[in-house]
């Protein structure tokens, strides 16, 4: 593994767990071009609570997951910009389309689309439709991520700076709750992450004072942690009735939540030998190949319970059984594909790289 800021990694590393784990507990994956809805078919009152709570397991990694991953990414950059690695946009453009916008695209038309179609996700819908949400995001697709960030890369060229201002950070934070308004994921989801990938870049100048207090205040990590609970309940108790201050206390949750994980991240690089394990290395080094692989093959795993016992997969201990199935199944899923791809196509590895 290359030298690297080991927080980062380890903060990587937790971040690609969470994201396969929030991905584990659907059952519900609806749209106009495509979906599945097995939650549906769930009529026992206590198989239900106990899906619900997965349920909110999900909701709640979902306020600060992706964020944190889009910080994660803007951290990066800020040390790129440092190193002068992005001479010109030309660089910058061409790079971002072979890391982002090719995986995207190859991804999604020749493993996320016929996995569904082998999965009955396009019951009813044309191979077009399908190919059309799936390609401009009108379904449901989790490579949406890379779409956004090849985006994101080419407006952070020109906004991020190293001199950048309180008021260049505003004015992201205004293009973000614009973005609420705009339906069309295209334009919407890089207009609306920005924000995190900004704040990241932030971050990164910043990070070693916060390291610096994290050693001398030990207890600013349970603190951020405490805070971090009781932001998530004031939200769900509030988030019906006050839609404005709900929405700014979501993102105050999903920095408060970024900033905890990066704080047990942080202090594991100093307290622990994480970077002795084997599966941790393969986890850091294939993570991207994890995220394309992983997501999709849900899908495949709840077809094929389905089919061969859709009360199994229903019951109380279906649901739990299959949460940690899942989870278990696309994570070493998603790195075995990700290793394969690497063995069979030694000069394309780029593309999960």
């Amino acid at each position: 593994m290359k030298k690297t800021i080991e927080e980062y990694n380890i903060l990587k590393f937790i971040a690609i767990i969470l994201v396969v784990l929030s991905h584990s507990t659907y059952y519900k994956i609806t749209s106009n071009y495509g979906g599945i809805d097995y939650q549906s078919l769930i009529d026992s009152n206590f198989s239900l609570l106990l899906y619900k709570g997965f349920d909110k397991i999900r909701e709640v990694l979902y306020y600060f997951h992706m964020p944190m991953f889009m910080a994660l990414s803007g951290s990066f950059y800020h040390i790129q910009v440092k190193n002068n690695k992005w001479m010109g946009v030309n660089i910058l453009l061409k790079n971002k389309i072979k890391r982002l916008l090719l995986p995207f695209i190859i991804f999604s038309v020749l493993y996320t689309l016929p996995l569904k179609y082998l999965s009955n996700y396009f019951i009813n819908i044309s191979f077009i439709k399908a190919f059309i949400g799936q390609v401009f995001l009108l379904g449901n697709s989790h490579l949406w991520y890379l779409y956004a960030l090849f985006v994101i890369f080419l407006m952070s060229y020109y906004i991020l700076k190293m001199e950048a201002n309180i008021f260049t950070y505003l004015i992201i934070y205004i293009i973000h709750l614009i973005s609420f308004l705009i339906k069309f994921t295209l334009i919407s989801a890089p207009l609306q992450f920005l924000v995190w990938f900004s704040l990241g870049f932030l971050f990164e100048s910043k990070r070693v004072e916060w390291n610096k207090k994290l050693l001398n205040y030990k207890s600013i990590t349970f603190l951020t942690g405490i805070l971090f609970i009781i932001l998530v309940l004031i939200y769900n108790y509030i988030k019906g009735d006050f839609k404005l201050i709900s929405k700014f206390l979501l993102d105050i949750i999903a920095v408060t939540g970024s900033i905890a994980v990066y704080n047990i991240a942080y202090l594991l690089s100093k307290y622990s030998k994480l970077e002795d394990y084997r599966f941790y290395k393969l986890v850091v080094v294939n993570g991207l190949g994890i995220y394309i692989f992983s997501d999709t093959l849900n899908y495949f795993i709840l077809y094929i319970i389905y089919t061969i016992s859709g009360d199994f997969m229903i019951s109380s201990v279906g649901i739990v059984s299959l949460v940690i199935v899942r989870f278990i199944v696309t994570l070493l899923g998603g790195l075995l594909l990700t290793l394969i791809f690497k063995k069979i196509f030694r000069d394309y590895n780029w593309l999960v790289n």
